[in-house]
């Protein structure tokens, strides 16, 4: 056999855009209504292959550019130019799905619940400005690359890291590489986009690969021959209920989409109570970046569903998005959310925005749980994290608690009630009254509140809270929610990587150790172990008491912390409340005079 890669026969393909729709009640559900009634625009029933399909072209009106008149404002000179944009989508019936196999490992590709009907969208020029996004199939494309991907030849990820605060990431390697070689964690990444070499089985007339770009869309050359094109799409759906190429490749779809309706109604009312309340720490902004990317340069934005008129600069905040939500009744937020979107604009002076409207639930991320299952908001969409995900969590966390507190006794944290003005200031010093308690029960130096700076951190981190001379290093902070827990881990790991390679740090933590009257010659300098000490009232915690987010996040920055060679201990104590003293003499004098 000859192995010589043959070229690709570009005559008989080219590269499109493939959308996957669902929960069609007819093919023009997939189009806005805007243009199906629009005169720029033309709507054609058509046939393709075997297949109904609908078949809508146009162009935009043709406008002055919003940036025309800031350059004649600066240049002093007119600006006489005009510009229309180009669109078509061409919606093709897709057959109904078979009743999956009550045993199917993958029955739904990483969907949750009824799709309703379905049916493909391919898009040219600005087409995909055409779809109802209520329609578009999430994660599509991604899982589509997912399983055809050469598991050596990814060459781009988009990550979204589910923490506290989403941080949104895009790397590229364009040689091609191993998942592991971008930095993708199995815990607490959720990909957005993938760009990888790979091949649809059944697609192109060589089996040589080519470059599948996956996220809600894909795009990879398919058939120009109507009978051909509907044969590729058979292939691609068939591509869908099979295991991705790899272990780890598997690790991208760690979390299912919800689509069954009573449950998004429970968890959307879940999401109403958080965005009701005065502090939502499970609540947070995040941009869906893969949607704007898609629309160029963004510099201003609208909300649509409010009563305001004007552009805003820039991009929306978290109060941007809640306050329309917070001004109407608990009976109406559901549907002001639902009807809330974002408009994007080139800049401030642009008349017509550059992208549909994007729901205002594509702006948030949020988690919650229902039963004994976890749930993520996340791009609009309701995500539930696999069973064997969790526990892959809860196993890892366990293994760190397991290992005990590395140190013998710890002592309780009593917190003194005190009563009057001073007791916010009495609250402000409570944990550094512990440290200073903990430090002198363990021989060690407190280090609390005062910060070392850095080549980096100009104005300073904290070392520690407590520090001994053989290399501990000790944290400690009362945990009550997800976000002091998450500043704890945050604040140990950037110290322990500043303190291990920085030596501007170093120097300057000896410093804050000749401060305390102490010889900096009798510690060292660079943290040996993290030992991270967590309060909490009632019972200490434990792995399964830990907020899902602050079990991945502990998994993530214990692993990020061992690679340095540092090894990490987990202490929880218990933090209580005491009566202050003269409220204890006044009690038993109570009790003396009833004779008690």
């Amino acid at each position: 056999m000859n192995d010589r890669k043959v070229a690709r026969n570009t005559s008989q393909e080219s590269r499109m855009t493939l959308y996957r729709l669902t929960g069609l009640a007819s093919l023009n559900d997939a189009i806005r209504e805007k243009y199906l009634d629009s005169e720029g625009f033309t709507e054609q029933s058509v046939t393709v292959g075997d297949r109904a399909a609908l078949l809508i072209t146009g162009k935009t009106d043709e406008r002055d550019p919003g940036w025309s008149k800031v350059l004649a404002g600066i240049s002093g000179k007119p600006v006489a130019l005009k510009n229309s944009v180009a669109a078509a989508a061409l919606i093709i019936e897709d057959h109904p799905e078979p009743e999956p196999s009550s045993t199917a490992k993958h029955p739904s590709a990483g969907s949750i619940g009824d799709e309703g009907r379905q049916a493909w969208a391919l898009t040219f020029g600005m087409g995909f400005q055409l779809l109802d996004q209520r329609h578009v199939d999430n994660g599509f494309g991604q899982r589509i690359a997912v399983r055809c991907a050469d598991p050596l030849g990814l060459n781009s990820i988009s990550k979204t890291t589910l923490d506290e605060r989403p941080r949104i990431e895009r790397s590229t390697i364009p040689s091609g590489a191993p998942l592991r070689s971008f930095g993708f964690q199995d815990l607490g990444d959720l990909a957005t986009r993938l760009v990888v070499d790979g091949r649809v089985d059944g697609i192109g007339t060589t089996t040589k690969a080519v470059k599948l770009r996956g996220a809600d869309a894909l795009s990879l050359p398919l058939s120009k021959g109507a009978d051909r094109l509907i044969s590729d799409l058979d292939q691609i759906k068939a591509a869908l209920a099979k295991k991705p190429a790899t272990e780890e490749l598997a690790a991208l779809e760690q979390l299912a989409q919800v689509k069954d309706k009573n449950q998004i109604a429970e968890l959307d009312a879940k999401l109403l109570d958080a965005i009701g309340a005065d502090d939502s720490p499970l609540l947070a902004l995040s941009f869906p970046h893969e949607l704007i990317d898609e629309y160029g340069s963004v510099g201003a934005y609208k909300l649509s569903g409010t009563r305001e008129r004007n552009t805003r600069d820039y991009l929306p905040t978290l109060h941007d998005i809640l306050e329309p939500v917070r001004e109407v009744t608990k009976a109406e937020r559901l549907r002001k959310l639902d009807r809330l979107a974002v408009l994007l604009f080139e800049n401030a002076d642009d008349d017509a925005p550059s992208s549909p409207k994007i729901p205002a639930k594509k702006w948030l991320a949020f988690q919650t749980e229902l039963g004994d299952r976890r749930y993520f908001l996340h791009n609009g969409r309701w995500f539930q994290m696999d069973r064997v995900y969790a526990d892959v969590v809860k196993r890892r966390t366990r293994a760190i608690f397991e290992r005990g507190p590395y140190l013998d006794k710890l002592p309780d944290w009593e917190l003194v009630e005190v009563p009057g003005d001073v007791k916010e200031q009495k609250r402000q010093n409570a944990e550094l009254n512990y440290n200073q308690k903990l430090a002198q029960s363990l021989g060690g130096l407190c280090l609390d509140q005062k910060l070392v700076s850095s080549e980096i951190h100009k104005h300073g981190v904290e070392a520690c809270d407590v520090l001994l001379n053989d290399g501990t290093f000790i944290h400690v902070k009362h945990v009550d929610a997800s976000s002091p827990a998450s500043h704890l881990l945050a604040q140990a790991l950037v110290s322990t990587e500043v303190l291990s390679y920085d030596k501007t740090a170093q120097s300057n933590l000896a410093a804050r150790i000749s401060e305390q009257g102490e010889n900096p010659e009798k510690f060292q300098l660079k943290p040996s172990r993290v030992v991270i000490v967590m309060a909490r009232e009632g019972k200490p915690l434990n792995a399964d008491s830990l907020f899902t987010f602050t079990q991945v996040n502990l998994s993530r920055q214990v692993a990020q912390l061992e690679q340095q060679h540092v090894d990490v201990f987990i202490a929880p104590i218990l933090r209580t409340r005491q009566m202050p003293p003269l409220a204890n003499e006044a009690v038993g004098r109570s009790h003396e005079a009833r004779g008690t």
